[in-house]
């Protein structure tokens, strides 16, 4: 058994570092979640901050580093750069050239992966808990965040390849574009409302300048948070990550201040007509942010409206009515008040006029009739689902550095339980009434190209 961290031992543990390695450190805030699950915050000289989560249910840990630059940190005229730096960060840099990262972490049973949404873009790699392999990541990962070399002939190749992306995923898939088109009507002045991918006009305007520019603002340490979660002694990977990234030097970071998205006063409609066979349905609704009261709220909502076959609006448009083939939702953890998304897949034929009157004839009923059983089965599913995303050092580590990235509190990691505790029905038909009213809806509908309404 390794060393276990308690809140007394992670406070003891930054000053024996610090003395250590010449870096200054400190411990900013432990959690103990159970006997298994405890997470330490530690944060550098420089700005770095750093997530311990010691735990030994399988000798791997996994590795990963987030960045708090996303989509809305963007120029609204030069958008997609924050997802093309994620492909940037694999090539070369002034230690490695393009493709070792990839090649070492092959050679050790793993692969690097990525991710970039609206507020963040992290990277991260999954590893057994033994040799070399946690100092190895540490390197190549403390070189990438300021060592990237950004040359010409490297952005205009990536740039092709993120192009062809996007013609894949919007350009030529019919909820690709449903969804740009629902944050560009939905969204009139928060940074939202452009998609993460960026628009293609953008992309062929970039400039090498442009990318040395973002690098340099938004990849440093001040910037970023290290979550390491697995099998790992406390000590020893705290030395050496001190010793990797304590020298790297902080950068004056950009605070921008996004403009409230005003309330919607009225709702919105968007009507593409598109070469497909059967129409869709895409509707969003203003909802809270993640950190806010009312997001457990909407959360279990959806629960009732679209999980399972008794979900109340698969059951009322599939197998009721008849006009779908499958309804879906989700509800994004942003930052700041986002969106809860219902995409409606209608059969052949169907009236999409029609079925979003079903669905505004629905919505309206949860605000009214709602019972304790579905609020009950609705909190039972969140929290199954709460508690699966733990179950590994990997899920461990996303839902910890997503919310140290966005609030500064990787703890809440482990209390996410409790925002489904204690809603009562009257709140849950407030909360269906606020934020599903028609008002507040924006309309997308792809309808087959020369069909007669």
């Amino acid at each position: 058994m390794g060393e276990e961290l308690d809140d007394t031992r992670a406070r003891q543990l930054a000053a024996e570092v610090g003395a250590a390695t010449g870096v200054g450190v400190r411990c900013t805030g432990y959690h103990r979640h159970n006997a298994v699950l405890a997470a330490a915050r530690y944060v550098l000289a420089n700005g770095l901050r750093v997530v311990l989560l010691p735990e030994r249910r399988a000798p791997v840990f996994a590795y990963q580093t987030w960045f708090g630059v996303g989509s809305k940190h963007e120029d609204s005229a030069l958008t997609g750069i924050a997802h093309l730096f994620e492909h940037l960060m694999f090539k070369a840099t002034r230690a490695h050239p393009a493709g070792e990262l990839d090649r070492e972490m092959e050679r050790r049973g793993t692969q690097t992966n990525a991710a970039t949404w609206v507020d963040w873009t992290f990277y991260t790699e999954t590893l057994a808990a033994r040799g070399d392999n946690l100092e190895t990541v540490i390197h190549f990962e403390a070189d990438r965040m300021v060592n990237l070399l950004l040359d010409e002939e490297t952005f205009r190749s990536e740039v092709e390849v993120v192009k062809n992306e996007r013609r894949m995923v919007v350009e030529d898939a019919i909820t690709g574009e449903l969804s740009e088109q629902l944050y560009a009507h939905a969204f009139t002045v928060h940074p939202y409302r452009w998609p993460t991918i960026g628009a293609m006009a953008h992309l062929e305007r970039a400039t090498v300048a442009d990318l040395e520019r973002f690098y340099r603002a938004h990849y440093a340490p001040n910037n970023a948070t290290v979550v390491i979660a697995g099998d790992l002694e406390p000590g020893a990977t705290l030395t050496a990550l001190a010793r990797a990234y304590g020298p790297l030097p902080a950068q004056p970071s950009p605070s921008p201040a996004w403009a409230r998205e005003p309330r919607q006063s009225a709702p919105r409609q968007v009507v593409l007509e598109r070469p497909i066979v059967a129409p869709q349905l895409l509707l969003g609704f203003h909802a809270p942010a993640s950190a806010e009261p009312d997001f457990g709220a909407v959360e279990m909502l959806g629960e009732i409206l679209v999980t399972g076959d008794n979900g109340r609006l698969y059951h009322r448009l599939v197998s009721e009515e008849g006009v779908a083939t499958d309804v879906s939702g989700s509800l994004a953890p942003f930052a700041e008040p986002g969106l809860y998304e219902l995409l409606v897949a209608l059969r052949p034929g169907a009236d999409p006029l029609a079925a979003a009157a079903l669905v505004e004839e629905e919505l309206g009923r949860l605000a009214r009739d709602l019972d304790p059983a579905e609020r009950d089965k609705a909190q039972a599913g969140l929290e199954l689902a709460w508690l699966d995303s733990l179950k590994d050092a990997e899920g461990c580590a996303e839902a910890l550095g997503q919310l140290e990235t966005n609030y500064a509190a990787f703890d809440r990691a482990f209390t996410l339980g409790e925002r489904w505790q204690d809603r009562s029905v009257a709140e849950l038909r407030a909360t269906a009434a606020a934020v599903f009213g028609p008002d507040n809806a924006t309309t997308v509908i792809a309808r087959p190209a020369g069909e007669l309404w």
